[in-house]
C-alpha cells in the first residue's frame, strides 16, 4: 500500500523564474497545397480561421507538434507541426503526417485530436478521441507514428463501452515505459481513466467519484468570462521512471483536489469487477485554484496551470514541499493548458484561451488580438519519461 503526505496549501510566489514568449498567433493558418486549394477552403468555409484552436504541444528533435481539436466547424487540420528552427514567432502550421491523413473522409484518417505524447523512442501517441461536436462520428482511436520515419505504426480503435463516438473526450495522455498508456476521458457522460496495454493491445476503464467535478469549484472567471461547464477528470501526470511503484496523478478541470493511484493497481483489469481498487485512490492535496493541463518532470516536480490566477504553479506533490506560484500575467497567461519539455532544460506551456472556443455561445472574431502563446522557462530538467 502507498502512503502519501497530504499537504495544507499555503502558496508563495517565486520571482526568480523568467517566462519568455517563443511563439504567438492571433489566428492559425497552414502551409496549403496551393493558393487555389486555400481560396476554395475559404470560400467553402472548410477553413474558418477564427475557429481554429490549438490545445496540445510536444517537442521532438527539431519540431513542435501541435493538436488542433475541432470545437467549431471550419477546422481542416487536427494534427500539425512547426519547425523549431523557424525564426518567425507565428509560423504557418504543416499538417502531420500530411494533408491526406487530416482530410481523409473515412475513419482511417485523423479526425479530431485534443492531445498526444512523444515517448523516449520517438513515437507519437495521438489521442484521436475528441467527440464533443458533430465534426466526426468515427470511433475513438489511439494512433502511433514513428517520428523518425513518419510512418503510422499502430492504430487501436476503442470499443464504445470505453470511448463514446458521440460524447467521448480523450483529454490527456501519459506513457509508462513498462508497456502501458494512461488516458483521461473528460466526457460529460462517462468520465474515467483509461488504461491501454501495449502488449495485449486492449484497453479498460476505471471510473470513480474522484473523477467528477467538485461543485465548490464551479463557475470560476477567466478573462471576463464565467466558465460554467462542469469539467470532469482532465490533466494527468506520471511520477518519474525508476521510482517504483509509479503513481498516476489526476485532477478534474472543475476541482482543486489532486488524487493519486498506483500504476500497479491500474495495470490490473481484474480489479474492475469488484471495485476494491477504489480503496487505493489517495487524496494528495489541493491546488491553489482550478487548472487544466499538468506535467511532471524527471525530479517529480508537478507543473500545472492556475486558470483564474493567470499563472503556472509548481508542486513536489510526493515530496512534502508546498506548492508555489512560478508566474502570473493577467494579460498573456490566459488559460495555461498544455506543457512540454525540450532537451535543453526548458519547460514550455501553451496558453490558448480555449474556454472561448469551447463555448458555442461565444462569437469568435478574426482580428489582430493574440489568442495563443507558447512560453518557455528554465527548469534544468527533462520530462518524467527520462
Amino acid at each position: 500500500m502507498l502512503f502519501f503526505l497530504i499537504l495544507t496549501i499555503s502558496s508563495s510566489v517565486t520571482e526568480s523564474v523568467t517566462f519568455e514568449i517563443t511563439h504567438q498567433w492571433s489566428y492559425i493558418n497552414f502551409t496549403w497545397e496551393s493558393s487555389i486549394v486555400y481560396a476554395e477552403a475559404i470560400k467553402s468555409r472548410q477553413y474558418i480561421p477564427e475557429h481554429v484552436a490549438m490545445t496540445g504541444i510536444k517537442f521532438y528533435r527539431s519540431r513542435w507538434y501541435i493538436a488542433l481539436p475541432k470545437f467549431r466547424p471550419g477546422v481542416p487540420v487536427t494534427l500539425a507541426y512547426i519547425s523549431a528552427n523557424e525564426s518567425q514567432t507565428n509560423p504557418l502550421l504543416t499538417p502531420y503526417p500530411d494533408w491526406k491523413s487530416n482530410t481523409d473522409p473515412t475513419c482511417e484518417g485523423v479526425k479530431a485530436v485534443q492531445s498526444f505524447e512523444v515517448d523516449r523512442n520517438g513515437v507519437l501517441w495521438v489521442l484521436d478521441g475528441f467527440r464533443l461536436t458533430p465534426a466526426t462520428t468515427c470511433p475513438t482511436k489511439l494512433i502511433c507514428y514513428d517520428l523518425k520515419t513518419h510512418r503510422r505504426i499502430r492504430s487501436f480503435t476503442f470499443p464504445e463501452t470505453i470511448g463514446l463516438r458521440r460524447g467521448g473526450f480523450f483529454n490527456d495522455i501519459v506513457v509508462d515505459d513498462s508497456g502501458y498508456v494512461y488516458i483521461t476521458d473528460a466526457s460529460f457522460i462517462d468520465p474515467g481513466l483509461i488504461v491501454f496495454s501495449v502488449r495485449e493491445n486492449r484497453a479498460w476503464k476505471f471510473r470513480d467519484g474522484s473523477m467528477f467535478p467538485q461543485m465548490g469549484a464551479a463557475n470560476f472567471v477567466v478573462d471576463g468570462m464565467v466558465f460554467t461547464q462542469l469539467g470532469t477528470i482532465n490533466g494527468i501526470a506520471l511520477t518519474p521512471r525508476g521510482r517504483n511503484p509509479r503513481v498516476l496523478l489526476y485532477c478534474s478541470l472543475v476541482g482543486f483536489s489532486v488524487f493519486g493511484i498506483s500504476t500497479e493497481t491500474l495495470k490490473r483489469e481484474d480489479l474492475l469487477s469488484s471495485g476494491d481498487w477504489r480503496a487505493n485512490v489517495t487524496y494528495l492535496g489541493d491546488k491553489q485554484v482550478q487548472g487544466d493541463g499538468m506535467a511532471m518532470d524527471e525530479l517529480g516536480n508537478l507543473y500545472y496551470g492556475l486558470l483564474p490566477l493567470y499563472g503556472v504553479g509548481k508542486w513536489k506533490v510526493l515530496g512534502g514541499i508546498p506548492p508555489e506560484i512560478l508566474y502570473q500575467n493577467r494579460s498573456t497567461m490566459i488559460w495555461p493548458d498544455s506543457f512540454a519539455f525540450d532537451n535543453q532544460g526548458y519547460t514550455y506551456v501553451l496558453a490558448d484561451s480555449i474556454h472561448k472556443f469551447a463555448d458555442s455561445n461565444v462569437r469568435l472574431v478574426l482580428n489582430d488580438k493574440i489568442k495563443f502563446r507558447i512560453f518557455k522557462f528554465f527548469t534544468e530538467t527533462k520530462s518524467y519519461l527520462f
